[in-house]
């Protein structure tokens, strides 16, 4: 079937920024007297606030308020990237704007707030490129749940079966799998398991999709 529709992950997918939100995440706990370990960051990936926070809740007790901790690290990671700038992936530009001329519609399925991530594909240049915008404060079952997937196709008027999926989180690749979409994963912070991985395409970068959505019809 032809692919109609492209729905990308955000953070690690389109910008690289999975490495400044675990850094602010450890710099603002740590302020509590808190070490967060790598058991938060492989669950939290890919899920939304509300997971996010009952997450961090489970693992550390005695943390406290952790929508005040989760306000912090927001302001630490916006401070970072309005003095450095949105890092954006490479290939990123260049696939918007290729498959935008071709007529395919493109949506950011993201389990982050709608508020940050206005702000954050806004200051990136990626808001305007994008035809619709899925967060996690849209659905009620985060990743990797199809949901926000399937909201973000519908959203578009697309069949999910004639959907790419881009991802680089094991909870995301999940998601996309089980919508029923074609997915294509990217190189991210966590491994893809390889019951995962076997079924979908794996990309150095988004510079390599708009050719293999240009190679006629894809299974």
């Amino acid at each position: 079937m032809r692919i109609k529709a492209v729905l990308y992950d955000m953070d690690g997918t389109l910008l690289d920024t999975e490495k400044l939100h675990k850094r602010a995440w450890t710099a603002c706990a740590a302020k509590r007297g808190v070490s967060i370990g790598p058991e938060f960051y492989q669950g939290a990936m890919g899920r939304n606030l509300k997971r996010v926070l009952a997450l961090l809740k489970e693992l550390y007790p005695n943390i406290g308020d952790t929508e005040g901790l989760y306000g912090e690290k927001e302001a630490l990671c916006r401070q970072w990237m309005e003095d450095s700038g949105v890092p954006v992936l490479p290939g990123v530009y260049r696939a918007l704007g290729e498959l935008r001329a071709r007529g395919v519609k493109q949506c950011v399925c993201t389990s982050t707030s709608r508020q940050s991530a206005v702000k954050t594909l806004r200051a990136a240049g990626i808001l305007p490129k994008l035809d619709a915008l899925m967060c996690g404060d849209d659905i009620e079952r985060s990743k990797p749940d199809p949901q926000i997937f399937l909201r973000g196709a519908h959203k578009l008027d697309v069949p999910i079966e004639a959907c790419a999926v881009v991802e680089d989180a094991p909870a995301g690749v999940e998601a996309g799998l089980r919508a029923g979409a074609r997915v294509f994963v990217v190189p991210g912070m966590l491994e893809i398991p390889e019951e995962l991985a076997g079924r979908c395409t794996r990309i150095r970068s988004l510079w390599e999709l708009p050719a293999l959505l240009g190679e006629g019809e894809i299974r």
